[in-house]
């Protein structure tokens, strides 16, 4: 099922009034534009703001500029942070938060591992100063103190190695003192207020999720894994965009499940699954029969490939045959489904122009789920002149056997 999802994002403006950065924000709707939520809910926001970013590309949010994202250390104990690329993510650690010996070695072990770091809403504290010399920016929100308050604060803090950023600047007026003053970085409505940026996604069962994550937990091999995963087409597609999402910079175009995993790795799927599932405020979902379809569909181009083309591209037929009917889950038309992810070029050409053997195996499957079995016999010929019609129909069987020994399971 097709789902939207929100995020929000304001502007960091630099002292040329360039955009420096982007803060991003947990939102549950358009309309919803509130600043903050409350402190219970830090972690199930967080996790809807991950998610979502995994969702919708790091990239397609903010380009090449960093992103700032509310934390607690309730949320980085988590370790949900870890997938994210370090250059690109900014820790701001939420004023809310208690602060003690162990969260600010928690601190320390995020900066060193590469994370940015910034204190959000800064009271000067003596609770608070540990965290300052590992802190890159330090954020004062200037509606809470007086101007000569604020200079007082700046000189306090320009001694340690850290930019200094003004939020919740509304005028010209505002920009022009704390620029002169000193301040680095700047945010707030007058120069745009948090957007609602909108997309869509699939909704995913809980179940799943959770036998997956155990799977994770429990070290069980990658074709265990890749098995669980070819359960949930819809997981298979957030995967996918997973893959966009934090590895935009790797060149080779994905051509099966198991390289996904392999590529991004046991751990970053693992806490990947986790961010989804602390996200979520659902026990159970309902099986999408469209979902269901495209499982039956990727399961038969696989068997069939094994059987009447070639094994090595079975992978690619599995994908191939899911992929075909994800965009219309989605509402989405192919070429949107295709601008998300990044699949290997045999793949997309079977989808999008019907080319190869891929191609052609996706065209049979077409003809067959619309009943037109002397169109689709002539096109499995030309696949292969020895296969059999009672073969594919075995075959079909077995792929809706299959479905329904998963639903038994209680997965999906």
């Amino acid at each position: 099922m097709s789902i939207p999802i929100f995020i929000g994002r304001q502007p960091i403006i630099d002292r040329d009034k360039s955009i420096f950065g982007y803060e991003i924000l947990f939102r549950t709707s358009v309309e919803n534009n509130s600043s903050g939520v409350s402190v219970c809910d830090n972690l199930s926001a967080t996790a809807s703001v991950l998610e979502n970013i995994y969702d919708m590309g790091i990239k397609t949010l903010m380009g090449d500029k960093p992103a700032f994202i509310n934390v607690t250390p309730d949320v980085l104990k988590k370790d949900m942070m870890e997938i994210l690329p370090k250059d690109k993510i900014v820790l701001e650690i939420l004023e809310t938060s208690k602060i003690d010996d162990n969260v600010i070695s928690i601190v320390r072990e995020f900066k060193n591992k590469g994370f940015r770091i910034a204190l959000d809403d800064f009271v000067y504290t003596e609770e608070w100063e540990p965290l300052l010399p590992l802190s890159n920016y330090v954020k004062l929100d200037v509606k809470q103190y007086s101007r000569t308050e604020i200079k007082e604060m700046f000189s306090i803090l320009k001694s340690f190695d850290v930019k200094l950023l003004a939020e919740k600047i509304e005028t010209d007026e505002d920009f022009q003192f704390y620029k002169d003053v000193g301040f680095d970085l700047f945010q707030g409505y007058f120069f745009q207020k948090p957007v609602v940026i909108t997309s869509k996604t699939l909704d995913l069962d809980y179940k799943m999720l959770l036998n997956i994550f155990n799977s994770f937990q429990a070290n069980a091999d990658i074709e265990e894994i890749e098995l669980l995963f070819k359960m949930s087409p819809d997981l298979i597609y957030r995967l996918l965009k997973l893959v966009n999402s934090v590895a935009y910079d790797f060149m080779s175009k994905i051509s099966s499940v198991k390289q996904a995993i392999t590529l991004l790795g046991y751990d970053n799927i693992s806490r990947w699954i986790l961010t989804i599932v602390l996200a979520s405020k659902k026990s159970d979902s309902m099986s999408d029969p469209v979902l269901e379809s495209a499982m039956i569909r990727g399961r038969m181009m696989e068997d069939i490939c094994k059987k009447y083309i070639h094994k090595g591209l079975s992978d690619k037929a599995f994908l191939t045959g899911m992929l075909s009917l994800v965009n219309i889950a989605l509402g989405m038309s192919l070429k949107e489904l295709l601008d998300e992810i990044r699949v290997d070029s045999i793949i997309k050409e079977a989808l999008v122009a019907k080319k190869g053997k891929l191609g052609e195996l996706n065209a049979f499957i077409d003809e067959y789920d619309k009943r037109d079995y002397f169109l689709a016999g002539s096109i499995l010929k030309k696949i292969n002149p020895s296969t059999s019609f009672s073969d594919i129909i075995k075959i079909n069987t077995d792929a809706l056997m299959y479905l329904e020994e998963v639903k038994k399971t209680g997965l999906i």
